[in-house]
């Protein structure tokens, strides 16, 4: 019988899921995106995933905690459902290993400048399929372990309290920005993960309160960023904010510790943590697909040589400037906002003509 997943567990894996190194840039792109008290944005595309959260809510108690494969399957053939999955897999697999590889570049240019990438990315992957070959219960439990180190980073906020000025933020909300939809989405981006609780369906029971679990970890997720935006707004001028490629790196800069001389690249260090938890999440969801697209029992080392591909194809065929990366992060990041709300409709649509058809789920 399959393991189900604590309510504890799930709701830090998830939190992990959607918080990752966006973190450290976060205040900028609200700044260009949104402007004056940037950070209240925030609060709004929270609503935005809480929203979407409802929605997988739904499928999961029409679908009575069925795998989304088994949903998709009782209405199309398989071999209608394998492209679409298929196209799926690529994704997810992408997205991980960008998120990953984005943060290599960061980590490069900050200590390791005479480094060839590649070395760090590699190493970086080895430790994605060591925990994948682990299973999502593993992955979980390395989760809370993981949060219990990084935890203590939002105590830094308390230092910037000196050079801390509410009038920064000025009394006007929302100026002195672009306001394009296309802005919006980069700043909704940072809340992307939750989607993938679609993909822990067959892992989980009553027990385990699934919705309820991303649902506190999207309050945890929001609570962090509004925190970490608020201060930075307060703390930098807009203009400042505008033209910082990282904004919390030059806030923790401030810091000084007596153990501890360069707060913000050791704390960056440790952010690998998160960084390792979302690729994996994401890299897992692409395992799982692939499992279903290619039933293997006796040959379980497929689906890893399969998904091999995608961190290749990312490390070769996209340019490795921190710059070009991000900007594919984000185009793919686009697709899976889209994917986000999209497949919960469709596995909804499904339940509901077979509810209308009279073939409910036992």
């Amino acid at each position: 019988m399959r393991a189900k997943l604590p309510f504890y567990q799930t709701t830090i894996m998830a939190n992990f899921a959607q918080t990752g190194v966006v973190i450290i840039s976060l205040p900028r792109l609200l700044s260009e995106n949104i402007g004056t008290n940037g950070w209240a944005a925030l609060l709004i595309c929270s609503s935005v995933a809480a929203f979407n959260l409802l929605l997988i809510s739904f499928v999961y108690r029409l679908g009575k905690g069925r795998s989304i494969f088994e949903i998709s399957q009782s209405a199309l053939p398989k071999f209608m459902l394998v492209p679409f999955f298929g196209i799926l897999t690529g994704l997810w697999a992408i997205l991980g290993s960008l998120v990953g590889k984005e943060y290599i570049l960061i980590l490069k240019s900050l200590s390791f400048p005479s480094l060839h990438p590649a070395y760090l990315y590699i190493l970086f992957e080895v430790l994605v399929f060591l925990l994948l070959t682990k299973g999502i219960m593993s992955i979980s439990r390395l989760a809370v372990l993981s949060f219990y180190i990084i935890i203590w980073n939002f105590s830094l906020m308390i230092y910037a309290y000196e050079d801390f000025d509410l009038s920064r933020m000025t009394t006007f909300w929302f100026k002195d920005a672009t306001h394009s939809f296309k802005g919006w989405l980069d700043v909704y981006i940072s809340f992307l993960g939750y989607e993938l609780c679609l993909l822990i369906f067959p892992y989980t029971n009553e027990k385990t309160h699934l919705i309820r679990a991303f649902q506190i970890a999207n309050l945890i997720t929001t609570f962090s960023y509004t925190l970490t935006a608020f201060v930075a707004f307060g703390f930098f001028s807009l203009h400042q904010l505008q033209h910082m490629k990282f904004p919390v790196l030059n806030l923790l800069s401030y810091v000084e510790l007596p153990f501890v001389k360069r707060i913000d690249d050791f704390v960056f260090n440790i952010t690998l943590f998160r960084v390792l938890m979302t690729s994996v999440l994401y890299s897992w969801a692409a395992i799982e697909t692939i499992k279903w697209i290619l039933p293997t029992s006796n040959k379980q080392w497929i689906p890893y040589v399969i998904l091999t591909i995608f961190p290749l194809a990312s490390l070769i065929i996209i340019p490795s400037a921190l710059e070009k990366t991000e900007h594919w992060l984000g185009l793919f990041g686009f697709a899976e906002v889209g994917v986000a709300f999209l497949l919960p409709i469709f596995l909804l649509v499904i339940l509901l003509i077979n509810k209308y058809r009279g073939r409910n789920y036992a």
